[in-house]
């Protein structure tokens, strides 16, 4: 089998890529990517060597990566934003024979092995003849993603080619999507998220994929909304929130996903009342790359997506009733590229256990899990616990219209006496006395041990590439 030859079976005059430069159907889009293989093989890459793509989306990006799959190579998928110290320590850790990046970020990065876009497509012009297709066994690697890094040292995850076999189920199963849907991710191709549940399973099924280079914000989606018609929409609560906040029209679009982080309460009704259509709340992790869990309408807690088995872990203690669990799934991937240490995150015989918490929704787990955050979000304050999710999840609730985003983290040291919360808000509209007024309010009737000892106003709340909230990075503030 070969993941890219999975990915490329759809109708050969239908659809495939569409971007802001060309629309490709599959039998383009095919011979792109066995010319693609071709022009690595002529560069001299071998099965199973590894090579770094950071480029911006598009039918280019997408020629490239499967194009190294196809031949046998292992594309390493970067954001085209990568510093240059972070890609020469990933050089190192993954030992890549061959980087193709932006050209402005090759020439910075300095390094032989490291090829500019400009130079790649000079070189696909002067290759002639496709490649032969690599025949690789299920769990041979097929590319690598890298972690966001909200925990620790970002780290290199390996999926396998069975990753691609089973990447449409979610959507066929849940969304009930077809090979006449097009499907629409505002997150880019490096994160998992839209890799395996936008671009891998629109291609699996046949279907179209609008891809955009240029990084999203409300007035670039509402554009691409209104220029492609996509019918699914994959996106970020955050992002979600900015394109309900500036009133973008979501015609045509019949369903939408949230993943990336735990889509607010307040986000996923306001959605609703927009547009009478669903937003599926998902939650996935790199390593698992597909989703694991997503919400149905009218059940209170998430569940199983299709294909996954859900267990707990029974060697792990529960933290104020929040258990851990593990994902097994076709597309969890094979492991990291090197010792982790940071993270409390691990692979086993049962799949993968992220470091997690979650808590049944009712009285019986058939009903669906709640999540509860992150391991080192349920802490003990005062001698009592204290859920920081969902007391993030109240404030905000309280602070909705009012501030623009709000979130709660621990600061202090290991002794739960010495540890104290810190309310983070951006203010609205009206102003930084009127945020910081309108906060002090929603938290003054909470118990002493939940209520954050100080609130700070902050112009944006750093996050990843992906979309993630940097709780590290608010945490080193203001010390």
């Amino acid at each position: 089998m070969n993941a890219a030859e999975l990915l490329l079976a759809g109708a050969p005059d239908a659809p495939a890529i569409i971007d802001a430069e060309v629309s490709l159907t599959y039998a383009e889009l095919r011979g792109r990517v066995l010319g693609a293989a071709a022009a690595w093989q002529r560069w001299g890459l071998r099965p199973g060597q590894r090579c770094v793509i950071g480029l911006a989306d598009g039918a280019d990006w997408v020629s490239a990566f499967l194009g190294l799959i196809w031949m046998g190579g292992v594309p390493i998928a970067i954001s085209p934003r990568t510093e240059v110290e972070q890609i020469r320590d990933l050089i190192i850790d993954s030992g890549a024979a061959v980087l193709l990046l932006e050209d402005h970020t090759s020439a910075a990065v300095a390094d032989a092995r490291a090829k500019g876009f400009s130079v790649w497509c000079d070189h696909l012009a002067q290759t002639a003849g496709p490649a032969t297709v690599h025949e690789a066994h299920a769990d041979d690697p097929a590319f690598w993603l890298y972690s966001s890094g909200t925990t620790g040292r970002p780290k290199g995850i390996v999926h396998a080619h069975r990753a691609a076999v089973q990447a449409h189920v979610f959507a066929r199963d849940v969304l009930g999507a077809t090979a006449q849907d097009r499907f629409y991710s505002t997150s880019k191709l490096f994160f998992a998220y839209p890799l395996a549940n936008a671009l891998f399973a629109g291609l699996r099924l046949g279907a179209s994929v609008v891809l955009d280079a240029a990084w999203p914000n409300p007035e670039r989606v509402a554009e691409n909304i209104a220029r492609h018609r996509p019918t699914l929409l994959f996106c970020v609560p955050t992002l979600y929130r900015r394109l309900l906040e500036a009133g973008v029209a979501f015609t045509g679009v019949r369903a939408g996903v949230s993943a990336g982080e735990a889509c607010p309460a307040d986000v996923a009704e306001a959605w609703r009342e927009r547009t009478g259509v669903a937003l599926f709340n998902g939650y996935g992790t790199t390593e698992t790359l597909s989703l694991m869990l997503y919400r149905p309408a009218g059940m209170a807690g998430v569940v199983p997506t299709p294909l996954t088995k859900v267990e707990v872990d029974t060697e792990a203690e529960a933290q104020d009733g929040a258990l851990r669990l593990w994902f097994s799934h076709p597309a969890v991937s094979l492991g990291y590229s090197r010792a982790v240490t940071h993270d409390s995150a691990r692979f086993g015989a049962l799949g993968f256990s992220p470091g997690d918490l979650f808590r049944p929704a009712g009285e019986s787990r058939e009903q669906g899990w709640n999540f509860a955050g992150r391991s080192d979000q349920l802490l003990k304050v005062f001698g009592r616990w204290v859920d920081t999710t969902a007391l993030e999840n109240l404030v905000a609730h309280r602070l909705r219209g009012l501030v623009r985003e709000s979130c709660v983290v621990p600061r202090g040291g290991e002794s739960g006496d010495t540890i104290a919360l810190h309310l983070y808000v951006v203010p609205g509209p009206s102003g930084d006395s009127a945020a910081r007024a309108a906060a002090s309010a929603a938290i003054a009737d909470l118990p002493a041990y939940q209520r954050p000892a100080h609130i700070h106003l902050i112009a944006e709340l750093p996050r990843t590439e992906t979309g993630k909230l940097r709780r590290g990075a608010l945490a080193a503030l203001n010390k």
